[in-house]
């Protein structure tokens, strides 16, 4: 018999015997790597007949999860072992990607030469689908379908890794459902889960997704909050929980239900290193708050939770404090030196306090800074200033400048400028009659968007000046680009003129360098005849602070102008 026909008989054999499969698909391969023969079941599960496939290598079958260094690996050792097996995932002609199990075998001719290899391999989608759903089982809870604790715990060992390598804080809060076993003893077991499951959902609503709500076991859930990096945040988030569990949860059939919650919160670094220490002080903060009466929450550390509860009061106070009206302004004058009149008076926030009285700005600025509380109360300040100005001009006082602080967030707004022109129409002050006050660490931040800032508010007339000038880090090359009027001299140098010889170096300096530049310089906080002295010997342009006048409300400012006492500072 000759070899072409042995060989065409050995073909129609393994043809036949590979038919009979039909669960399991099949390919037979060349030792060029490519398809000479394919089964039923091959057709079925990878969707390619085998008209498409026959005598094409099978790359096309490649999903692209494994590269290429996998490829090579797995032909050198059906080079040297002869077979091959384990999970690849492929590619449909539908273009749906599946895995698969196969096992690839060389198949020897009568010699012993690999001469084809056999792939057989099996959809194993299914399987795959069971192990995820055991896997996900294994770490969620059944009734809520929340993280259990043991997924909860991997991934706070995880958090903490993270918090622990960026410098970061997380928070672990514990949460004790209240006299959750009367609701099961008298609306019976079915009602109890219905409420843990809306329970569960209303959770979900008050964090992140990068956060992490589980449930520990009966009528107990964790909050685990990642990269939370202030302490008021999580105080806030409790807070939201008890309001939303204490809202009343209608179920079918059944009137309101009323459920509160005791929550215990632990904070990584300070309360615990480990996951362990964690949740061990999570549950005995939450446990206290159950002892002391239930319905609340408390931080593991009590000095922690007191000065969050002060901060968050604050920040709630400052709200309310907008909406009824407490603020008002005060208003201290700048004094000319060389022709001893007021040319500005700069406007100054009080808080008027129902219970605590007059609040300085230093208290409360800073917390309105972070909450971003400071942008409507700072458009409440340049319109109220701008108004008050006008009203001083219509009654025929001299026509003072008014100058209003910028905060950085303030003067990082996109309309800044549109607004401020806004309050100038609706109060029909001139843009002239306005001085803009910035920190020299406003200014530089966001140096070119800074400057284009700056750039517009000085076409439109509004003065602008440099507030704290010394403290910060602005360069001479970037003073020079800024469009600015006035630069002035923070109070802490001028406090100890001119006995400290570095300051009054410094402030000396300041002002000649401020003249160079054709800028307008001022001196604040001046409260002493010796400081008054060394400013006008080194031709300072202009003071500001207790010596002239302490800040004053508006009436008083009116009558300080009117009586012009302060004319004779520069006589004595």
């Amino acid at each position: 018999m000759s070899k072409t026909h042995k060989q065409t008989e050995t073909d129609t054999q393994l043809s036949a015997s590979i038919m009979k499969h039909r669960l399991k698909g099949i390919m037979i391969l060349d030792l060029a790597g490519k398809i000479k023969v394919v089964n039923e079941a091959f057709s079925k599960i990878t969707g390619y007949s085998d008209e498409e496939v026959l005598g094409k290598m099978p790359t096309f079958l490649y999903s692209g999860r494994q590269g290429e260094h996998f490829y090579k690996k797995m032909w050198h050792q059906l080079s040297v072992d002869g077979e091959w097996q384990g999970e690849i995932w492929n590619r449909r002609k539908n273009g749906t990607i599946y895995p698969e199990w196969i096992s690839i075998s060389g198949i020897p001719s009568e010699a012993g030469e690999i001469i084809h290899f056999v792939a057989i391999f099996s959809d194993i989608t299914e399987r795959k689908l069971s192990e995820e759903r055991l896997v996900y089982l294994a770490h969620h809870d059944i009734l809520t379908d929340l993280p259990n604790h043991r997924l909860l715990k991997e991934r706070l060992i995880q958090s903490i890794k993270q918090a622990e390598r960026k410098q970061q804080k997380l928070a672990i809060l514990s949460i004790d459902l209240d006299h959750f076993k009367e609701v099961n003893e008298a609306f019976g077991r079915t009602v109890g889960d219905e409420l843990l499951i809306t329970i569960a959902s209303r959770l979900k609503s008050t964090v992140r997704d990068s956060d992490t709500i589980s449930r520990l076991s009966g009528d107990t859930f964790a909050i685990l909050l990642a990269e939370s990096s202030e302490i008021e945040h999580t105080a806030t988030i409790a807070q939201k929980i008890l309001h939303l569990l204490s809202t009343p949860i209608t179920l079918d059939g059944h009137r309101p239900i009323i459920i509160t919650g005791s929550i215990g919160v632990s904070l990584y670094p300070e309360d615990g290193t480990d996951s362990k220490s964690l949740f061990t002080h999570a549950e005995q903060a939450m446990t206290r708050v159950k002892n002391q009466g239930r319905n609340g929450y408390k931080f593991y550390s009590e000095e922690i939770g007191a000065r969050s509860l002060e901060r968050i009061e604050l920040k709630m106070a400052i709200r309310r404090a907008l909406e009824r009206d407490e603020f008002e302004l005060y208003y201290q004058p700048k004094l000319d030196l060389k022709t001893g009149e007021v040319t500005c008076l700069e406007s100054l926030i009080r808080w008027r306090h129902p219970k605590k009285g007059l609040i300085l700005p230093a208290a409360f600025i800073p917390m309105a800074e972070e909450t971003n509380l400071i942008i409507p109360i700072g458009e409440w300040g340049l319109r109220v200033a701008c108004e008050q100005s006008r009203r001083w001009r219509d009654k025929g006082l001299p026509p003072l400048r008014i100058a209003v602080n910028f905060s950085a967030r303030q003067f990082q707004q996109e309309n800044l400028v549109e607004n401020v022109c806004t309050v100038l129409q609706e109060t029909n002050l001139e843009p002239a009659a306005l001085e803009l006050e910035i920190t020299e660490s406003i200014a530089m931040d966001q140096v070119d968007k800074g400057i284009k800032t700056m750039n517009k508010l000085n076409a439109l007339g509004v003065r602008l000046a440099i507030d704290d000038f010394g403290i910060g880090y602005s360069s001479l090359g970037y003073l020079r680009q800024f469009p600015v009027h006035t630069l002035k001299v923070d109070q802490s140098f001028v406090k100890n003129l001119p006995h400290n010889k570095d300051d009054a170096a410094i402030t000396a300096a300041i002002i000649a360098m401020g003249h160079n530049l054709n800028l307008e310089v001022i001196a604040e906080g001046v409260e002493t005849k010796s400081e008054l002295t060394f400013l006008q010997a080194h031709d300072c342009d202009g003071v500001q602070g207790f010596y002239l006048s302490q800040p004053l409300p508006a009436e008083q400012l009116e009558t300080f102008l009117k009586r012009g006492t302060y004319k004779n500072l520069l006589k004595k």
